[in-house]
């Protein structure tokens, strides 16, 4: 009978020999990961410390000469490896917040167990505490992350399967999300953006008023450009947004949020007007940018985002986030009985049901949407 093959990553009985007075040596065979059966032997003091030695280098020493993932490849260094390969793939905001989850939490936490060793069972207890002591955001992050390495280990024949798939799934906690400014009060809220000395210094007053009858994402309004906006057939492509990345600052990234948030929307001809307005005044920047920065380069949604967090309270409305404008758009819409898809397909949403859970599905006949909403916003925005 056939003696059974040992598994990769796997060493036989280690067996030890004193080489002289103070001298032993450890030995064992590996299998290593490209199937090569070796010895491998380490020397210590005593028997005991000889087997210890030769124990530690099993662990790594497959990782160490070899630039395969195996087994005993510690995930710092599997994590460093999906790094290296995402950042080819993915956007910099994408591959910065995957390096924030290693460096921050899987690294320090987790990072010298080898991948033999990311059980379900310590995955889980890994990522529970990083939900309780930083919150749900950063325990989903560091999950994508586990999943992009282990697929990634996968693929290269270190394991056989995913253990994330195994692992418990992440809850949000029930919060209240934010709410819309009700529709009846959008006006009110225009009008105090545009008496507010801020908002009016930081030229956020259209940018507010765009917001407000397109629905449009703080990175969107923020990365639109002239060239995208057809003033013949009021239509506003959405194809790139406005980003903030560690090193660089704020930049225009050459792609919208999703594939669904990559659209045409016909906009109501109050934004239009407010547009048309801005055009005939704007001073040209070099990114064509209908929106920039006091300094004519890339508004940074956050700054934007921020203004209006620490005005909201004086204008009236505490609580409010630019998201609230969003839902606004989407309650008139569902007011004035468009369809869930419709609403979806203006709004960018990747899912039909993201707008049935948060507002209320898609079609192209985003027209429609502009009408209705043209028909509320014709008194308020000019």
């Amino acid at each position: 009978m056939a003696r059974t093959r040992m598994p990769i990553g796997t060493y036989g009985t280690i067996k030890t020999d004193e080489m002289g007075p103070g001298k032993w040596r450890a030995r064992a065979r590996y299998r290593f990961s490209n199937g090569d059966l070796k010895q491998v032997q380490r020397f210590g003091s005593t028997e005991a410390k000889a087997v210890a030695n030769l124990k530690k280098a099993l662990k790594t020493i497959d990782s160490g000469i070899s630039s395969s993932i195996s087994p005993n490849m510690v995930l710092s260094a599997l994590a460093d490896r999906f790094i290296a390969d995402r950042r080819e793939r993915r956007s910099e905001g994408t591959v910065q917040t995957y390096q924030v989850a290693v460096n921050a939490h899987i690294k320090p936490d987790i990072g010298k167990l080898t991948v033999r060793e990311a059980t379900p069972e310590r995955l889980n207890a890994f990522l529970v505490s990083v939900a309780k002591d930083h919150g749900h955001g950063a325990a989903k992050n560091c999950r994508s992350v586990l999943s992009g390495m282990m697929t990634l280990a996968v693929r290269n024949g270190a394991i056989n399967h995913n253990p994330v798939r195994e692992v418990e799934a992440i809850e949000k906690p029930r919060k209240p999300g934010t709410a819309p400014i009700p529709p009846e009060r959008l006006g009110e809220f225009l009008q105090a953006v545009e008496n507010d000395a801020r908002m009016q210094n930081a030229d956020l007053v259209d940018l507010f008023k765009v917001m407000a009858g397109t629905g449009f994402r703080m990175g969107e309004v923020c990365g639109l450009t002239w060239n995208v906006i057809n003033f013949e057939k009021n239509q506003i492509e959405i194809c790139r947004q406005a980003k903030y990345i560690n090193g660089k600052g704020a930049i225009l990234q050459e792609f919208a949020k999703t594939h669904a948030s990559m659209r045409t929307i016909t906009a109501p001809d109050s934004v239009m007007h407010v547009l048309r307005e801005r055009a005939q005044q704007a001073i040209r920047n070099n990114y064509d940018l209908v929106f920039p920065s006091i300094r004519g380069g890339v508004l940074d949604p956050n700054n934007a985002e921020r203004a209006l967090r620490e005005r909201r309270d004086a204008l009236g409305f505490p609580g409010i986030s630019s998201h609230s404008l969003r839902k606004c758009v989407a309650t008139i819409l569902d007011g004035q009985g468009m369809t869930p898809r419709d609403i979806a397909d203006y709004l960018g949403h990747s899912k039909p049901s993201m707008t049935l859970d948060v507002y209320m599905q898609r079609s192209r006949s985003t027209g429609k949407s502009a009408k209705k909403l043209e028909t509320i916003l014709s008194d308020i925005i000019h």
